[in-house]
């Protein structure tokens, strides 16, 4: 991948803000987001997600996603346990 395709908006480190409209939709505040990235002070960061540039910790993106999912399959199975923990409460009754 070369330099052109890294920006702020497709790294790892980045949190995309968004706000809900009046309809309850969730819509995404472009040019606008947060570093995780602990080794960047938040003037450098902004500067960099302002321009949308990469900065020398950029990762790509899809492991963030990939953690994201292994996370809400966990926490599926654990509701998915504690919904059958309930059922046989309520079947004894």
């Amino acid at each position: 991948m070369d330099q052109t395709e890294k920006s702020c908006d497709n790294c790892y480190y980045f949190y995309q803000h968004y706000y809900k409209n009046k309809h309850g939709k969730l819509v995404k505040v472009y040019t606008d987001g947060h570093c995780a990235n602990g080794n960047l002070t938040k003037t450098v960061s902004r500067k960099h997600i302002s321009k949308c540039l990469a900065c020398e910790f950029w990762e790509p993106q899809e492991a963030q996603i990939a953690e994201q999912r292994e996370g809400v399959i966990k926490v599926i199975f654990e509701i998915r346990k504690k919904l059958d923990d309930l059922a046989l409460i309520l079947k004894d009754d």
